[in-house]
């Protein structure tokens, strides 16, 4: 199993704040080392995933 498929890079700050208000908690953070820009990885389980999906329908609505 690859790292891509263990762990979710978040490169958002409104989705960070989303998933860490729903009870998430992050390995680690850093910065992209070419672009500088903050990221939070968290590991993907089966609650993160239905977050991220919940997120992406919230986020589709608003749009409408």
């Amino acid at each position: 199993m690859t790292n891509q498929n263990t762990h979710f890079y978040c490169y958002s700050t409104n989705l960070f704040h989303f998933l860490k208000a729903n009870g998430q908690r992050y390995n680690c953070t850093g910065l992209h080392t070419e672009t500088k820009r903050q990221f939070w990885q968290f590991n993907r389980t089966p609650e993160l995933s239905a977050l991220l999906e919940e997120y992406e329908r919230n986020k589709t609505a608003k749009l409408r």
